[in-house]
């Protein structure tokens, strides 16, 4: 296991990470900081069944007989 340690950065806190974790420059993640104070990222994928093969993500178990009636997001 490899540590880090946090700097000043102008105005930012930056913390490296090693190059062995194979991230390249300009990948974007999400950052999320829990309670107890563990930093996660995580990968910004623009669109995430890109590479899904077919039929990955059926779930024939929660397939509730449901018919779309056109307008179900124009209530969020």
């Amino acid at each position: 296991m490899s540590t880090v340690k946090a700097r000043k950065q102008g105005n930012s806190i930056m913390v490296t990470i090693p190059s062995a974790l194979g991230i390249e420059a300009g990948e974007e993640f999400f950052v999320i900081k829990k309670d107890n104070g563990a930093v996660s990222l995580i990968p910004k994928v623009t669109n995430p069944f890109e590479k899904a093969k077919d039929g990955e993500f059926y779930t024939p178990e929660e397939n509730i007989e449901y018919i779309p009636r056109g307008n179900e997001l124009d209530d969020l």
